[in-house]
């Protein structure tokens, strides 16, 4: 009789450095770094079992399909390359450093987050007008700073609530890369693993057709915020190349 049966198993091939090659292009791009990278065939075969005898064996295999999925952790991320491979769009924005800058506004609302417009802001000053003074705010008690962002934070029980503030402030130069859109599926594209291990000899892992997908929502977000992100996708056979090497290939490097 025959039998269907699936037979899975997976290969993990490790951390190190990805590199990717677009459709129609010659040379692979350096990607980033992964933490780990895992691929995952399934196998449908059908066994043909020989029952004329007391013993069943089998005397016929066949090999019905091959799939192949792929999932990797990356931990630092070439954000241009990033776009390209999912047909997003990545802008740069320069600022040029300046110092006495000013920002007004009312806290009207206790723990409201102000932006002052700039990034990497220093030497920031905050005061209020209590009646006909003006006065000095102080620092993680009446308000926050993140200094990384541009943005102060009214502490819910503190003097400025309700009051007129002013902040003053110097910003150095900066350029923030932003991604204002990313498709959630790529172009075809081939892989390239360089794993170097601390001990033993670093190797190459070639996968020549995948089709990978974004695991989550990276619209609107700063380069910063997804150096570490997963992609998840399918590996595609290449019938051109070699039994045993039409979804992956891996050897030693000398």
């Amino acid at each position: 009789m025959a039998v269907n049966r699936d037979f899975a198993k997976n290969y993990f091939i490790g951390g190190g450095e990805l590199y990717i090659k677009m459709k129609g292009e010659d040379n692979f791009r350096y990607f980033g770094q992964t933490e780990e990278a895992k691929v995952s065939f399934k196998i449908d075969k059908v066994e043909h079992q020989n029952s004329e005898s007391s013993m069943l064996i089998t005397d016929l295999e066949v090999t019905k399909s091959v799939s192949a999925e792929i999932s990797i952790q990356t931990a630092d991320l070439n954000p241009q390359t990033l776009t390209l491979a999912f047909s997003g769009d990545y802008t740069e924005v320069t600022q040029t450093g300046a110092t006495g800058q000013e920002a007004d506004f009312n806290a009207v609302t206790a723990g409201g987050i102000y932006e002052l417009g700039k990034y990497k802001v220093k030497n920031v000053t905050v005061k209020y007008q209590d009646g006909d003074d003006e006065k000095t705010a102080v620092e993680n008690t009446d308000y926050s700073v993140d200094y990384e962002f541009g943005t102060v934070e009214i502490a819910k029980e503190g003097v400025l609530v309700g009051k007129d503030v002013k902040v003053t402030f110097d910003y150095d130069s900066y350029t923030r890369g932003e991604f204002t859109s990313l498709n959630k599926t790529s172009n075809e594209v081939a892989l390239r693993f360089i794993s170097k291990p601390m001990h033993g000899k670093p190797s190459k892992t070639d996968i020549f057709r995948s089709i990978l997908s974004l695991d989550g929502d990276y619209d609107l977000k700063s380069a910063s915020d997804i150096q570490k992100i997963t992609l998840k996708g399918k590996i595609l056979k290449d019938s051109t190349r070699p039994d045993g090497e039409q979804f992956i290939k891996k050897e030693v490097l000398v």
